[in-house]
């Protein structure tokens, strides 16, 4: 194990960890051909901005992100792979950061920005947010404010179900967190802030907050009104996006009602290959297709988004319950 680690943090030298996460992506870059052949690749990535129904959304042309959204996560396929989180099978020339004595930050090798990292737990263990969720708080304020931490749900848009994992990219890349609190309206105006999406077809609560036993409780008071409303035992269907600024953390949530849309599962041209997680929930499309790079629109992206959320009025008695 004592190969795979560049550095530990916290460090005596007081080292900023979104530094140490710089720095570790340019040694991968010289020590890691994988790595520096995916970087170079970010070069014909293509993106665009498209405006409609009231918001923004970006879209990429993104080649290299076809294996992760359209990885088999069913439990067979699962049970019949090695995990590629786990230490044991990272590439060989893989290394990362050692946060916590508990998580591995590692150089994601199908980035959809230059800075893209994946936060892998030290143990295999499945995807779950009830027990990590101070976790993804304090690794948001060591990266705070140049990242946004997320976490996707074990069945919304997460390749690997089966290790818990968050990953953690440019805070000014996501569209939806850029303009906030523009398309929420505040319904809690309290020590913990909560605020609902508004018009952007998706099911979106947002918590905001300085202090973090009182964030931790809302959330989880949050997920227990889903599960009630739902009737459900296990996690509710979420993505996660964090940020911290002055003081104050920013969990985004997103409410899900279906992995992936019926057109992905479509034959022929009216396929659409997107598979969405908190990257694209948050406004940044991913595309691996140039074919849906060119054709979506706003008037699909709105029909996208509403289909994979949960219904205006089921967030509406989650609300109410919470």
């Amino acid at each position: 194990m004592e190969s795979k680690i560049f550095s530990p943090f916290p460090r005596s030298d007081q080292t900023q960890l979104s530094a140490l996460c710089l720095a570790l992506l340019e040694a991968q870059k010289k020590s890691w051909p994988e790595l520096a052949s995916a970087q170079e690749g970010l070069a014909d990535i293509q993106s665009r901005l498209i405006r409609g129904a009231g918001y923004e959304v970006g879209v990429q042309f993104n080649p290299a992100r076809r294996v992760s959204a359209g990885a088999a996560v069913d439990a067979e396929s699962i049970k019949n792979r090695p995990c590629f989180l786990c230490a044991g099978n990272l590439p060989p020339g893989q290394k990362g950061i050692l946060y916590q004595n508990d998580y591995l930050i590692l150089c994601n090798p199908a980035p959809v920005s230059a800075k893209h990292f994946t936060v892998v737990h030290m143990q295999h263990q499945p995807q779950a947010i009830a027990a990590s969720t101070g976790r993804l708080l304090d690794l948001t304020a060591d990266l705070s404010p140049e990242f946004a931490v997320f976490y996707n749900g074990p069945a919304c848009g997460a390749s690997a179900p089966d290790h818990l994992h968050f990953q953690a990219i440019p805070a000014n890349s996501l569209p939806l967190l850029q303009s906030f609190p523009g398309h929420f309206r505040i319904i809690n105006d309290a020590a913990v802030k909560i605020y609902c999406g508004e018009g952007i077809n998706r099911a979106a609560i947002v918590l905001v907050g300085g202090d973090k036993d009182l964030l931790l409780l809302q959330f989880a008071r949050l997920v227990q009104a889903a599960q009630k409303v739902l009737a459900l035992s296990a996690e509710p269907m979420i993505n996660v996006l964090c940020s911290s600024d002055h003081g104050q953390w920013r969990i985004m949530i997103f409410f899900r009602s279906k992995h992936r849309p019926d057109s992905f599962y479509a034959e022929g041209e009216q396929r659409i290959f997107i598979s969405p997680g908190a990257i694209d929930m948050a406004g940044l499309i991913i595309t691996p297709l140039k074919l849906d790079f060119d054709r979506l629109d706003g008037e699909m992206i709105r029909d996208l988004y509403r289909e994979v959320s949960l219904p205006e009025e089921t967030l509406r008695d989650i609300i109410e319950e919470l």
